[in-house]
């Protein structure tokens, strides 16, 4: 299928190659101004079809003269560094005759004067804006041979990009990533990009192809007071290209290692002035690097990847190819220049990749992502109703057990059914009052519908939809010349949390000059808890353990009651705190609960470990003792105070951690995780515009942080070292020798008590100090949120570039926070709390470029610090060290056509950029694009 629609591409590219009928020559000539004064050395182009007949650059005068031109119609193409681009089409060349073709051409913007419209959510240059924004342009992302979009943003001061694979990647703003990953509020054309009810950002699964990105505005610092919820980091705002400004067809087809294809195209036409149509697709495959499993030689090397779980048959099911395909449709209507009227549709399939989630690995099969958008303008009136939805299709989840139902069609495995929708309706208007001061305001409903068909929702099921209602006041007043002060609140509603939340935001830029400002901000952000957060209800997987494996690992989120422990158990440990044990310790039909005293199932121990006991004591006293002892000790009771009780907590690597029962704290019902950041900030160009500068400073205080799955459910044990004791009086009791006690006593303590972080020792678990809950009265270990206090940390982001004589330029950026973890003792709870991303990382490039000669090249390098990745499955990531570079050159004989290659990692360091990441290596796509 994929060869077909390649042959068909080609096919359509060679067909655009026209040449016009051949006859007697003619001429072009004619002036090229800017603002009324000539242009010198502008590169003049004779183009008909795709093809460039003829060339010659302007004198000193302005004037050119293009001579040669067979009878017929052309299109005048202009090119020179600092001058945008101009096209004159149907300039008529007759027989003999001398055509005239005066072209009015105007200096390029500068970065600083581009128009942005993220910040603020209405039109303003990049100096005016009251934070900082970066801005990659439809000309980057078109030369740039890339996946995703993740490439494009890779090297920008302040975002974190951790790549698991040839396509999937998180993207986030000043760190907190995590596995699930929605912290960077992502945008295409003003509604959400992320999948609706999961809340997170998977690029590969956006429906918007490369070729239809006319611009990509990221902006760093909370967005609340005009964005509303989940946008304490930053905004992503993507935007495509429109049909009425980008019209005609481009193919595309790129290639590259470890299997890669990608084709692609996109077709925009308008009829009308009034009426225009755009339609995009693309195709793309390719085959990840090894994930540290089968004869890698990666984690030999010392380094840190997620390993492959053989236990349960992942390597078998996981599939190493990566196919996507996607595209939209759009239709555009302008009754009158000020008004408009959009409609558009996206659909994107993946057929394959695998994903990762907070339990786990997750092998996407036939995941479908949809979206139904319809926006309209009247001057500043603006309004929008979209729709998204989701189906994961046969998903399912690498390493956890298949429940017993609600899974069909899906091996053995936990499947993630996921059919979920998120429709939102936004109206914004605006008014000035004289020329210095400017109101913007407006509205926000947002209705998501998880269905989950009792799979991720569980229990929650019929009872997990969320309503949330926002509206905010934005003033932009200018003082004086110099001085701009904006200021914004908005108060928004989630239908699931207690209050509501108020978002201020203040701001005041000082301008000397139209070259350079400094802004002071103050921001009042704020996140909700996502659906995982309030109704998770999973089963993941099972503890593997001595003898059984009777305890479940439940992911649970935080209900509205909270979570809390009992202490209604007299004599249990920790005030009298309670454990639920399963059926097959007490015999009995249903989970008991029982004093959180492991003594009390001293004997149920024996019972789980007893074979693996025997064959362990057999080397050393012969099967017929071993089996002897062992029912001799099966057969004592001690008492609480002569074996002492051990509380651990499950690892993501199997093992157990002794946790203090004060360490035990309740659930609190979920709170919105409050955001205040202070932000100063200077941008602006130096040493006669050579020197385009931006830097910032910010301190931000979180408060109510949610956290990421954490297992707050102890496991009780028998303690090892008064077992120990006790079997060892008893073993004295009927005669063993001194000698051989000292032997065998701490080996059967150790088999059922553990050691606490063992690989090996891990012991028997008896029970669990389970929550009083009903989602959590049975026997399983439970994985919840809750949330931390609050969190401080400082840091700041630098980027500069430089240009340079002949075409050379040189770009740098560099980002520091002061913290990356934040110990259990500073937050609270059990575990520590990372911010999952570098405290320091930057990159240099050097560019160079060619408008005249049509061609450009860049070399880059990128180095990302190692930082601790805690969640439910954790790592530590190695710093790395990466060099890019990229070529792109559009021939002067082809008008439209595009030839790039570009190559990250080309040192093919292999390193891991995330928990449960693969190994990442060299990866080089070429290009082939024609446009006409």
């Amino acid at each position: 299928m994929i060869a077909n629609r390649i042959r068909l591409l080609l096919v359509l590219a060679t067909m655009a190659f026209a040449v016009p009928a051949a006859a007697q020559t003619g001429s072009i000539s004619g002036k090229v101004t800017d603002a009324g004064k000539p242009v010198a050395n502008v590169v003049v182009q004779a183009v008909s079809g795709v093809r460039s007949v003829a060339s010659t650059t302007t004198d000193e005068n302005g004037d050119f003269r293009l001579t040669n031109l067979a009878a017929g119609t052309y299109t005048v193409r202009t090119r020179r560094i600092g001058y945008s681009e101009m096209n004159t089409p149907g300039v008529v060349v007759s027989s003999g005759g001398v055509a005239t073709a005066n072209v009015f051409i105007s200096s390029v913007a500068t970065t600083l004067s581009t128009i942005v419209t993220s910040v603020s959510k209405q039109p303003e240059k990049i100096l005016d804006a009251p934070a900082h924004i970066e801005v990659i342009n439809a000309v980057q992302v078109q030369e740039r041979a890339a996946v995703n979009i993740a490439d494009h943003v890779a090297a920008l001061p302040g975002i974190d990009v951790a790549r698991g694979g040839i396509a999937r990647s998180n993207i986030v703003a000043r760190g907190f990533n995590n596995i699930f990953s929605g912290a960077l509020l992502t945008l295409t054309d003003n509604r959400f990009a992320f999948i609706p009810s999961l809340r997170v950002n998977i690029p590969y699964l956006s429906p918007t192809t490369n070729e239809d990105i006319e611009r990509i505005e990221v902006v760093l610092g909370p967005g609340a007071a005009l964005y509303g919820p989940n946008t304490a980091s930053g905004v992503m705002s993507i935007f495509t290209k429109s049909p009425f400004t980008s019209q005609g067809t481009t193919l595309t087809l790129d290639g590259g290692n470890q299997s890669l294809v990608r084709g692609a195209f996109r077709t925009a036409w308008a009829p009308s002035p009034k009426f225009g149509v755009k339609a995009t697709y693309d195709v793309f495959h390719a085959k990840e690097w090894d994930y540290c499993g089968g004869g890698s030689s990666f984690a030999d090397k010392g380094n840190v990847c997620y390993q492959v779980n053989d236990t349960v048959g992942e390597r078998k099911l996981r599939d190493p190819d990566v196919n996507r395909q996607g595209g939209e449709i759009r239709a555009d209507f302008r009754p009158t220049p000020a008004s408009e009227i959009i409609a558009n549709y996206g659909r994107s399939m993946a057929g394959s990749a695998v994903e990762p989630t907070g339990l786990g690995p997750a092998q996407v099969k036939d995941w479908i992502y949809q979206t139904y958008q319809l926006r309209g303008r009247v001057n500043q009136l603006f309004g929008q109703v979209f729709l998204n939805t989701s189906d994961a299709g046969k998903t399912f989840l690498l390493n956890a057990v298949k429940p017993a139902t609600n899974c069909p069609d899906v091996t053995d495995r936990a499947c993630i059914i996921d059919k979920s929708s998120q429709l939102a309706a936004q109206v914004q208007d605006g008014f000035g009052l004289g020329s210095r001061q400017r109101f913007l305001f407006g509205y926000d409903y947002i209705h998501t519908m998880p269905r989950t068909e009792g799979t991720i929702n569980g229990r929650n099921e019929n009872d997990d939809d969320i309503t949330e209602n926002g509206g905010y006041v934005h003033s932009v007043t200018d003082i004086g010349d110099m001085f701009q002060l904006t200021a914004a609140a908005r108060v928004d509603k989630h239908s699931r949390l207690e209050s509501a939340v108020f978002s201020p935001r203040v701001a005041l830029v000082f301008k000397p000059d139209d070259r350079q400002d400094f802004r002071l901000t103050y921001n009042r952000a704020f996140s909700t808890p996502s659906t995982n957060n309030l109704f998770l209800d999973l089963e993941a997987n099972r503890i593997p353990s001595t003898g059984t494996k009777l305890f479940g690992v439940r992911a649970l989120g935080v209900p509205t009651t909270g979570l809390s422990f009992s202490h209604a158990c007299a004599g249990g440990v920790g005030n009298g705190l309670c454990m639920k044990v399963p059926t097959a310790f007490t015999r009995t039909e249903t989970v008991q609960q029982l004093p959180a005293q492991a003594a009390l199932l001293y004997r149920a121990a024996f019972g789980a470990a007893g074979p693996g006991l025997i064959a362990a004591l057999t080397p050393a006293v012969g099967a017929a003792t071993a089996a002897q002892l062992i029912g001799y000790l099966a057969a004592q009771q001690p008492t609480t105070t002569e074996v002492g009780t051990r509380l651990r907590t499950l690892q993501s690597n199997a093992t157990f951690l002794d946790v203090a029962p004060t360490d035990l704290r309740d659930v609190a019902r979920l709170k919105p995780e409050i955001h205040n950041t202070y932000e100063a900030g200077y941008k602006g160009s130096l040493i006669g515009n050579r020197l385009q500068m931006s830097l910032d400073v910010w301190k931000e205080n979180r408060k109510n942080f949610v956290g990421p799955l954490i297992i707050e459910t102890p496991n009780v044990f028998l303690d090892a070292p008064t077992l120990g004791a006790f079997i060892a009086g008893k073993l004295a009791a009927i005669g063993i020798p001194a000698a051989q006690i000292g032997a065998l006593a701490p080996t059967i303590a150790g088999a059922l008590g553990g050691v606490s972080g063992s690989t090996t020792a891990k012991g028997v678990p008896l029970g669990v100090v389970n929550f009083n809950e009903s989602l959590s009265s049975g026997s399983d270990v439970i994985v919840t949120y809750r949330n931390f206090g609050n969190l401080d940390l400082w840091g700041s982001d630098l980027g500069a570039e430089l240009g340079l004589d002949h075409g050379f330029s040189m770009a740098g950026t560099y980002s520091f926070v002061n913290k990356n973890l934040f110990p259990r003792s500073e937050v609270g709870g059990v575990q520590d709390i990372s911010l999952n991303a570098p405290a320091n990382k930057h990159s240099v490039t050097l560019r160079y470029r060619n408008d005249a000669g049509a061609w450009n090249a860049e070399i880059r390098e990128r180095h990302v610090d190692g930082f601790q990745a805690l969640s439910y499955i954790s790592g530590n990531i190695r710093p790395y060290t990466l060099l890019d570079a990229g070529f792109s050159i559009h021939p002067s004989f082809l008008n439209g056509a595009l030839f790039s290659i570009n190559g990250t990692n080309l040192t093919n360091k292999k390193h891991q950029e995330f928990a449960q990441g693969g190994v990442i290596g060299t990866l080089i796509i070429s290009r082939v694009q024609v446009t006409f």
